[in-house]
């Protein structure tokens, strides 16, 4: 598995729940650790069930190449091809080749580079957020791209734009961590979030309740609430 962000972590967990001893897995990872714009406890919780299901971890690693049963990894400077069932790429979303060609500066994923405001750097007059956006807020802290970060920086957006229209001072961007949560196996989560840090079975509980609270409508939350009562009812009737 290519990639130890938020997809990559929570999908080794669950596959070498499943496989068990009829498989092994490999995370690969560019960086220096996992999930790196998580918080410390939750990078914990997920470090520790992917020993438990005994997933590799190789940091500071890239792919080079990827052959039809082999793939080549980078590491320090030395090539190593290992054979492989199968490559699963997790690595996030790609810029667009639009937003790449642009005359801005742009990290090495070709996110632009914004300020505290949210403004392009050397070119205030357009701004940025999301997925496209390399953004620190205030406190000089990365800003993790996920649709919680999106959906605070759209109002600083907002504001910002209509402020620089009308000779207002414009808002640093203030990010506020209001929960994270993370599934680590069949019932095995982590969750932090106001005050709270919980792992284990408990927080898998707690991480089901809120995804089921956060449903749209009654209707939404019988149908998924009633999948997951009968679900394990199912698995042991069908062996697995």
């Amino acid at each position: 598995i290519v990639g130890a962000g938020y997809s990559g972590v929570e999908l080794a967990c669950h596959l070498a729940e499943r496989l068990g001893e009829r498989g092994r897995l490999r995370l690969i990872e560019l960086g220096d650790v996992i999930l790196r714009t998580s918080t410390d406890f939750n990078r914990e919780a997920a470090r520790k069930a992917l020993n438990e299901q005994k997933v590799w971890i190789d940091l500071e690693t890239s792919v080079e190449s990827i052959g039809p049963d082999t793939i080549s990894l980078l590491y320090k400077g030395q090539v190593d091809t290992i054979p492989v069932d199968l490559v699963l790429w997790t690595v996030g979303t790609r810029v667009t080749p639009v937003v790449r060609s642009l005359p801005l500066k742009q990290n090495h994923r070709g996110q632009l580079t914004t300020t505290h405001r949210l403004q392009a750097v050397d070119h205030p007059e357009i701004f940025a957020l999301g997925d496209l956006a390399d953004c620190r807020d205030a406190d000089n802290q990365p800003v993790p791209n996920t649709a919680q970060s999106a959906f605070q920086q759209a109002d600083y957006v907002g504001w910002n734009v209509w402020a620089s229209l009308t000779g207002r001072p414009l808002l640093p961007f203030r990010y506020q961590q209001l929960g994270e949560m993370m599934t680590l196996g069949k019932d095995n989560a982590t969750l932090t979030g106001l005050g709270v840090k919980l792992d284990g079975p408990l927080a898998h509980i707690v991480r089901r309740l809120a995804y089921l609270y956060r449903m749209p409508t009654i209707e939404h939350q019988l149908k998924v609430g009633m999948n997951w009562i009968t679900q394990p009812l199912t698995d042991i009737l069908s062996g697995t």
